[in-house]
């Protein structure tokens, strides 16, 4: 009888049908234990080989690895007694080779939340049993769950005998370029390697620009990936434009962002990292809720649920303002990838907007020890520490952030407003170095734009404030940037050009009420200048957001207004906040007002210390 049972498991295996060997494996194990005057030590090693590979393949993951530890410690055994069946059974299947075994082990205590465990169990292999396959997960493991600068050493070494067998593995390639190794020892690498493909110079091209996005010049790390868009037979790949995408969206340049990646998800319409990209993207561009709604629906129609899906869903409950509910999906976004680096982020916004600063510092560290490359962790920093009137921290974030985006427009931005809101006069007047030098890398960045604005009119220069957002509102048409420019307008006693930026506001968002709040002025007649003038040129002209170049949300409305919507105020990056108001609120509420609040108060060693490092 056992031999026809175990004639059938084995038939079961052969055609896969591991739900139905799982049972049938399990009975005919028993019945071996039972009559050992049947069994063989042979019959019993494959029957735990089947149990153990269906229980792998099946996912049953702490079933599997209890199995598979049993049959190693089997395999030892018939190893010691010098078994001839070992040596057939391993060579006619290659799965229940001693590798392969291990393998799996590894992979079963990685899932059950032991990764020393999984190290361990391949670090039992010779180097020279080592397969590609191992040498990744290794390379994974210590990459992801070994602390440590040994860690990190340990993760190079195995994703380096990845790319001597397999040069053509892009993400050994990028992990390498994560993990601080220099781009031209990488490229090397892969070229030098035997079983390198010949006339690849695109692959060259590729890791250039790896190497810059992970070296945090995102703008040229946009530009080496657009070339060969522009330039090779590889246009309009799938990878290719999510990586364009994915460049542009960390460099700021959201609009263009959008693009590419709009035109990734036409495409190929199941890409979950271009899903996941667009959506953040489409709530920084005002993007209307129809568009918005449309990529929800696609993502719900699918019944799968991976953390991409989760975050999809997080980021959606943050547009509608349902910050409580958009914390539980992402923590489930979490939970199943603990290094899902936007999910982090849009937990520390999350907890931003519930006014949870400290728990939100927490999230913005955790996700800098894993992508120190990310602008936003800085500015989600910032504005934490500005929140809690930590400004010396603020300000340690300014310098780590123009330190680490020299070709950025962005931390200099930030660093400009933290100025202009000193009480430092000094200081003070030394902003505008910062704002033209952003200005210098990027002349249409809209929220340097805006705070320039913002410096001529502190500086009586209404005129020149004026022209320079004509001209941007020209080429970037924005929401924000015509109500600011009616503002202005209205001050200036030129209702009837405020009255049309106003109605170019309502245009894109018929509930602009900022708009409509400087139209019931002007029929009130309040358009007044005078002595209060500069007053309310300061309320008028509140920071743009961080954006790509010609967006400028959460600028300050002139008159209280309700608490603002996310797309308003979500991503405010260069206020300054010195009262018990929310941080989505207007930086002029602490730093222009004479009300008692407290401003920013910068020494003079630090800002001229720094404007030396921007300098260098």
């Amino acid at each position: 009888m056992e031999n026809a049972l175990f004639a059938n498991v084995q038939k079961l295996y052969d055609h896969r049908l591991y739900e139905s060997v799982i049972p049938a494996a399990s009975l005919l194990s028993t019945l071996l234990q039972n009559d050992r005057d049947v069994a063989t030590l042979e019959m019993e090693y494959q029957v735990m080989l089947y149990l153990a590979n269906a229980h792998y393949k099946e996912r049953n993951f702490r079933l599997a690895h209890q199995q598979l530890e049993s049959v190693l410690h089997t395999r030892r055994t018939m190893l010691r007694f010098k078994s001839a069946c070992l040596t057939a059974i391993e060579m006619m299947n290659s799965q229940f080779t001693d590798a392969e075994l291990r393998y799996q082990l590894a992979v079963c205590y990685k899932e059950v939340g032991e990764p020393s465990k999984a190290i361990s169990t391949l670090q039992a292999l010779p180097a020279k049993s080592r397969t590609p396959r191992i040498n990744m997960l290794l390379a994974r493991l210590h990459h992801h769950a070994s602390p440590g600068s040994k860690g990190k050493a340990d993760a190079v070494l195995s994703y380096k005998e990845v790319l001597r067998e397999c040069p053509m593995s892009l993400k050994s390639i990028e992990a390498l370029l994560e993990l601080g190794v220099d781009g031209i020892e990488v490229n090397s690498l892969v070229m030098n390697a035997a079983p390198a493909p010949r006339n690849i110079e695109w692959l060259s091209t590729w890791i250039k620009g790896l190497a810059l996005l992970y070296g945090c010049k995102h703008l040229e790390a946009s530009r080496a990936f657009q070339r060969l868009n522009d330039n090779t037979k590889l246009r309009r790949n799938e990878h290719l434009l999510v990586e364009i995408g994915r460049c542009l969206y960390y460099y700021g340049n959201h609009l263009q962002a959008e693009q590419y990646l709009s035109s990734a998800v036409m495409a190929y319409p199941n890409n979950m990292e271009a899903i996941s990209l667009l959506s953040v993207v489409y709530e920084l561009n005002e993007q209307s809720a129809d568009e918005q709604e449309k990529l929800f629906t696609r993502v719900t129609a699918d019944r799968e649920f991976s953390p991409a899906h989760w975050f999809v869903h997080g980021q959606k409950m943050y547009s509608d303002a349902k910050y409580q509910r958009g914390l539980a999906f992402v923590e489930r976004c979490l939970d199943m990838d603990a290094r899902h680096i936007e999910g982090h982020l849009l937990r520390g916004n999350l907890l931003i907007a519930l006014k949870r600063y400290g728990e939100a510092i927490v999230a913005f560290r955790n996700v800098q020890g894993l992508a120190s490359y990310r602008f936003e962790v800085y500015k989600g920093l910032f504005h934490c520490y500005v929140a809690q009137k930590r400004f010396k921290e603020a300000q340690t974030m300014c310098v780590w952030a123009i330190r680490s985006f020299r070709t950025s427009p962005r931390s200099y931005t930030m660093f400009g407003r933290t100025l202009f809101h000193s009480t430092n006069p000094v200081a003070k007047r030394s902003a505008k170095k910062f704002v033209e030098r952003s200005l210098k890398i990027d002349a249409s960045y809209t929220p340097a734009v805006a705070l320039m604005a913002e410096i001529c009119q502190y500086e009586g220069a209404t005129k020149a404030a004026i022209r320079l957002l004509e001209k941007q509102v020209i080429n970037y048409p924005n929401q924000s940037l015509y109500t600011l420019l009616g503002d202005i307008l209205r001050i200036e006693k030129q209702p009837f050009k405020a009255l049309d930026y106003y109605y170019r506001a309502l245009s894109v968002d018929s509930k602009c009420v900022r708009a409509i709040n400087g139209i019931n002025s002007l029929k009130l007649g309040g358009s007044v200048g005078g002595e209060g003038s500069k007053d309310a040129a300061a309320a008028a002209t509140a920071t743009a957001a961080d954006t790509e170049p010609g967006r400028a949300d959460g600028l300050a409305t002139p008159t209280p207004t309700p608490t603002p919507t996310p797309s308003e105020t979500a991503n405010q990056e260069w206020q300054i906040v010195h009262s018990n108001e929310p941080l989505e609120m207007s930086s002029e509420s602490g730093a222009s007002d004479s009300n008692g609040d407290e401003a920013v108060n910068i020494s003079e060693p630090f800002w001229q210390d720094v404007e030396m490092l921007s300098q260098e």
